[in-house]
């Protein structure tokens, strides 16, 4: 939900950088009512960082000490050294309902969280303060319409036009987020009977191979193929059974521990959950006022802009950097001359895309078909009437 902002799906896996500069109650806020993946690599590259750490208050730490809240650290090295399991877990921590596994996957890009994308999280969840210059332009120009009395002036209000646009769209980015956040705690609030979810690493027990018939033959060479080949067929089949009855075991004790972890979150949920809610309407409440601050600020930023000397049809980024350039560099004077000088490069701006998609359509179509060079002759007639006749008015028009 929140990682859309990131452009990644669900990144469960922390990397490194991400335990070593972040707390894991700033993390797991991102991971109510869902599930975090440690890569085994990831905790032992953690483990010996923290061995070489002497800092007690560093967030590495928390990560070991979180570890061995929820058990985990207990049961890596029969982990690591076990050829048969690939993931363990869930474990749990009740205070944001997460679900925690260890696994030996080796995640891709997209599934990593790192430090650098909790730090663009992090910073969408604080309203940005009310710009200081924003804030005593929008006071001198709040009841004031008239036009500009020079460039200068001019040159200020799109400045400011441009430096509204900016902390707008922050503005927008930090809501967006502040509606996803209120999303998933309303989700969690206002679920029916929220629990931990079960274990969900039940093992298949492994089924032995019913014997197949052979086919039989009168001879007795061929019989006694048959019995050897039968033979064969029954030891492999023993052989393998035994090593998936192997497996299974090693496996459903991983599953029993599971099960055991979840019956004693279950045995204190009442107390968990209550912590749970309290955490969700504290951060509701929080995330509404934020957002009733942002929109104040976008109030105030909407004002600048339909105060502003410039038509709201030019009010983007693009073009207001284009009326700038006219009036410092001296190409236009006044709002007008902007406006004018701006339509008509845009007039010829059309006119040069339209004649050379017509060009390429020419140059594309002359190898296939003589009758096209007519064609092409024809309309290269037309576009230079036209151009000739637009070069007559322009001179007209400075001329009158």
């Amino acid at each position: 939900m929140f990682f859309t902002f990131l452009n990644k799906d669900n990144p469960s896996y922390p990397d490194i950088s991400l335990m070593t500069n972040y707390f894991p109650d700033v993390v797991l806020s991102y991971f109510h009512d869902s599930l975090l993946k440690i890569p085994l690599t990831t905790y032992l590259q953690l483990q010996q960082i923290a061995a070489e750490n002497t800092n007690a208050g560093a967030p590495i730490r928390e990560w070991e000490l979180f570890f061995a809240e929820i058990n985990l650290d207990a049961d890596v090295d029969n982990f690591s050294n076990n050829q048969y399991l690939q993931t363990i877990g869930p474990y749990y921590y009740p205070l944001t309902n997460t679900r925690i596994y260890l696994s030996k996957d080796t995640p891709a890009l997209a599934e990593l969280l790192t430090s650098e994308d909790l730090d663009y999280l992090t910073s969408l969840e604080y309203t940005p303060e009310l710009h200081p210059e924003l804030y005593s332009y929008y006071k001198s120009r709040r009841s004031n319409k008239k036009a500009a009395k020079n460039i200068a002036e001019l040159i200020k209000d799109i400045n400011m036009c441009l430096t509204t646009l900016g902390e707008i769209e922050k503005l927008n980015r930090h809501i967006n987020f502040l509606n996803k956040f209120l999303e998933q705690r309303y989700a969690v609030v206002e679920a029916e009977d929220l629990q931990p979810s079960e274990p969900d690493n039940l093992p298949v027990k492994p089924l032995k191979e019913d014997e197949k018939d052979l086919p039989v033959s009168n001879l007795i060479p061929f019989n006694l193929i048959v019995n050897r080949k039968r033979k064969q067929h029954e030891k492999d089949n023993s052989n393998n059974f035994n090593h998936d009855m192997k497996v299974y075991i090693i496996r459903y004790r991983e599953y029993e521990k599971a099960c055991d972890r979840f019956k004693a979150v279950l045995e204190n949920w009442s107390n968990y959950y209550e912590s749970l809610m309290d955490s969700c309407f504290r951060d509701i409440e929080m995330a509404e006022l934020n957002i009733k601050k942002s929109h104040k600020h976008l109030q105030i930023y909407n004002t600048i802009l339909v105060k502003s000397f410039i038509h709201s049809i030019y009010q983007d980024t693009e073009t207001l950097s284009t009326f700038r350039h006219y009036l410092e560099t001296g190409r236009a004077h006044n709002l007008q001359e902007c406006m004018n000088l701006y339509e008509e490069e845009c007039h010829w701006s059309e006119i040069k895309a339209g004649q050379e998609r017509i060009e390429n359509t020419i140059y594309f179509l002359q190898g296939t078909n003589e009758d096209y060079r007519t064609a092409s002759e024809h309309i290269d007639q037309v576009i230079k009437r036209v151009t000739n006749k637009d070069n007559e008015l322009q001179l007209s028009e400075i001329g009158g």
